[in-house]
Formats: C-alpha cells, sequence, structure tokens
C-alpha cells in the first residue's frame, strides 16, 4: 500500500511539473510575439522589405477635378429658406429708395429707359414684341410700400425662373385721389435702381399703354453682384 500511494505522488508531482512547464512556455511564446511588433518599429528596413511586392502608380499628369463654385442664392431663395429655419432675410426691396431723380435716365418723353450697357434700340425693340411678356404683375389696390416690395420679389422670381420679360400694370390713376397714378414714377424709380433691369417701357396699348410697362430683365448667367 505504501509503495502504491509513494507512486501516485510522484505521478502527481510529475504532472504538475509538466503544467508549469508548459505555462512558462506559453508565457515566452506571448512575449516574444508583444515584442515582435517593436522590433519591427526599430527596424528601418521592415517598412522596404514588407513593400518590395508592391507595384508604384504610372503618373497620368490628371489633376482631380476642382469643387464646384458656389452660386449664392437668389434673393427670393434666400427669403424662403430663411422662412423655412424662422430666421429674417433681408428683404427684396431693401435699398431701393422710392424717389430719386430718374427724368435725365428716361427717353421717349419718359416712357422708356435703357440701361447703358444695353443696344441703344432696346426699348424700342422691347415695345415692338421682340420679347413677349412671360409674367405680369398687377399693382392695383397695394400701397407703396406693398407695391415696391412685391415689384422687386417679382423680379427676383423671375429672374430665377429665366423669364426674360415681364409686365408691371401700375395703373392710369382714375381711381386715385386727383386722378394722378401714384405708382408710375415710383415704378420706374424702383426699376432703375435694380441692376438686372436691361430696359423698360410704356407698353402698347393693347397690353396696358400708359398704365403698364414691359420690362426686360438681364439674361442667365450674366447677373450682376
Amino acid at each position: 500500500m505504501r509503495s502504491n500511494k509513494g507512486g501516485l505522488a510522484d505521478l502527481k508531482r510529475l504532472h504538475q511539473t509538466a503544467r508549469q512547464e508548459q505555462a512558462q512556455a506559453q508565457a515566452k511564446q506571448a512575449s516574444r510575439q508583444a515584442a515582435a511588433p517593436a522590433r519591427q518599429a526599430d527596424d528601418p528596413d521592415a517598412f522596404r522589405r514588407a513593400t518590395q511586392a508592391v507595384t508604384p502608380l504610372k503618373h497620368t499628369g490628371r489633376r482631380p477635378p476642382a469643387p464646384p463654385a458656389t452660386v449664392p442664392a437668389s434673393p427670393a431663395v434666400a427669403m424662403r429658406r430663411a422662412a423655412a429655419v424662422g430666421e429674417t432675410a433681408a428683404r427684396a426691396d431693401a435699398g431701393v429708395s422710392d424717389g430719386g431723380e430718374v427724368v435725365h435716365l428716361l427717353s421717349e418723353g419718359g416712357t422708356a429707359y435703357v440701361r447703358a450697357d444695353a443696344a441703344p434700340d432696346t426699348a424700342r425693340n422691347l415695345r415692338r414684341g421682340q420679347w413677349p411678356a412671360g409674367a405680369e404683375l398687377d399693382l392695383h389696390g397695394l400701397r407703396v410700400e406693398q407695391a415696391r416690395h412685391a415689384v422687386l420679389s417679382f423680379l427676383d422670381e423671375c429672374l430665377e425662373h429665366g423669364i426674360r420679360c415681364v409686365r408691371i400694370v401700375h395703373g392710369k390713376g382714375y381711381g386715385s385721389q386727383g386722378l394722378e397714378p401714384v405708382l408710375k414714377d415710383k415704378v420706374r424709380a424702383w426699376l432703375v435702381q435694380k441692376t438686372d433691369v436691361m430696359a423698360f417701357s410704356q407698353a402698347p396699348e393693347h397690353e396696358g399703354g400708359a398704365g403698364a410697362l414691359l420690362v426686360l430683365l438681364r439674361q442667365n448667367g450674366a447677373r450682376r453682384a
């Protein structure tokens, strides 16, 4: 019995020793693996050896495309965006005055106007129907402030949609005090201050005559800041 007990004890010690040696070997292996990246980082030739099989790309001379230019939003679009987020945008008629002497800028007895960088016969061609009106604004019943904002907002909307020729009806004054058209001269003053207005002319009789204007706007892509 004692002999059997001694043999079992020796066998347990052998197993224990084997487990300890195995654990030590695994710890050494883990230590070597952990140290390997550090040794590679210290090796100046490690990157060269790792990239020996890499083929460099050929230079084609092509440049990456330039980012698209940012186009500023029109006043009409800016106002809608501001309203959508609860902000206040600059009014379309901001900076446009009701007065100002514009008589010296008008032609044909004060019934027409042509911007300096437009052809001199633009107003005449406008009245002859070379550019048919694509939109109309009627100002009847509006006060001066309302009419000013309506005119400038209307022009911005037409520019945004590429409409070149528009008709603005300001009335002949038959329903106003003193039978004088309140908005006639003011509309002309507002249009002269709008850099996108190339010309305007009193409309032919069948399109409103003295109570309306035909207005030619700058072509898309040629807007001024």
